[in-house]
């Protein structure tokens, strides 16, 4: 039986969605993180909400959003980065849609983190087996920040790489160019 027969005969399995507290701003940006894992199969859509404190829908076409895929065990991070005024005064809820569901798994994003409040807010609610798996959130949220940063490094440096690349090639073809008009010219006498 070869492994995408046996992926065929799993069961969907609904994803286990975690929602991070708006970090703290850097630059006037706020970041709000919402995560889904351990779902089957692995492809999820994320839907961002916002709404001020009168209860309006706010439109989010200035925000820009990134999604993170992690393997083993899947995880699909989804990032919002929001201006921090926005961030702080107004209701996010990240909402996760998934073929095992009809229904789309919703979550708000918290504000702030507390002393009492140490865990993962999660929807739906896990099996007993998966909150064995819990991770403390500071330890979720540095992970993401990290790699959050190494997607950031490494972006840059393909930059720098390609812009390197391209005045390389420059130079190459000037003094091609530059080669060839002096042979022709001195053809031409």
């Amino acid at each position: 039986m070869s492994s995408n027969d046996a992926e065929r005969g799993k069961e969907a399995k609904q994803p286990q969605v975690s929602a991070y507290p708006v970090s703290t701003p850097q630059n006037e940006k706020s970041v709000l993180l919402c995560q889904a894992r351990g779902m089957f199969p692995d492809l999820v859509r994320f839907t961002w909400k916002a709404k001020d404190q009168r209860g309006s829908i706010l439109e989010l076409k200035d925000a820009e959003q990134l999604e993170q895929r992690d393997e083993n065990p899947v995880q699909i991070t989804s990032m919002l980065i929001i201006d921090q005024h926005k961030a702080m005064n107004n209701k996010f809820t990240c909402s996760v849609q998934h073929d095992s569901s009809f229904k789309d798994n919703e979550v708000d994003i918290p504000k702030e983190v507390t002393q009492k409040s140490n865990a993962n807010i999660t929807c739906p609610s896990p099996k007993a087996e998966e909150e064995d798996e819990e991770e403390p959130m500071n330890t979720g949220v540095f992970e993401l920040s990290r790699s959050l940063h190494l997607f950031s490094v490494t972006y840059v440096i393909l930059l720098v790489k390609n812009v390197l690349y391209f005045c390389t090639v420059s130079v190459l073809l000037y003094k091609r160019n530059s080669a060839n008009m002096e042979m022709f010219k001195s053809k031409a006498r």
